[in-house]
């Protein structure tokens, strides 16, 4: 990333995602001189706690993006964004438009999603009995991992 920075020839901020996302120890990355700003999405990052760790890690402003998510996912990127003290750049969390269905609603309002509760409605997202028991299963998997159960 270095290489490519001292070589543009006009202005532009080079932001550093796949970079940390991918990394095996987002925290062993040097970025210093390779990027502008770091992008953080909550999920592939391992959630809130972590992805404001690697912000304060690097140092750099913050951009909060989505991967893509349903309004839950969504809803925990403007959690990380709140919880900021500064964001410099608008973050991409509108990406919630691009799905024909959603679980909730998270309106957007003059370029912004407002921090709210969401009602979740599972109505017409019926899957079949398999799939569902799959991902049941990875859930309570899951929390096993992480101690919820």
């Amino acid at each position: 990333m270095r290489e490519l920075k001292s070589n543009i020839r006009i202005p532009l901020k080079i932001a550093a995602d796949e970079v940390i996302r991918k990394a095996a120890d987002p925290f062993a990355i040097d970025l210093t001189g390779a990027a502008d700003v770091v992008m953080l999405k909550v999920q592939p990052l391992g959630g809130i706690t972590r992805a404001r760790a690697i912000a304060e890690h690097h140092k750099l402003p913050v951009v909060v993006s989505s991967a893509l998510e349903s309004a839950v996912g969504i809803q925990y990127g403007l959690e990380l964004a709140a919880s900021l003290e500064a964001l410099d750049y608008d973050c991409g969390l509108a990406t919630g438009s691009l799905m024909s269905v959603d679980v909730a609603e998270l309106p957007i309002h003059d370029g912004s999603i407002a921090l709210s509760e969401l009602d979740i409605k599972l109505d017409g997202l019926d899957v079949a009995s398999d799939r569902y028991e799959w991902w049941k299963n990875r859930a309570m998997r899951c929390a096993e991992v992480i101690g919820l159960s």
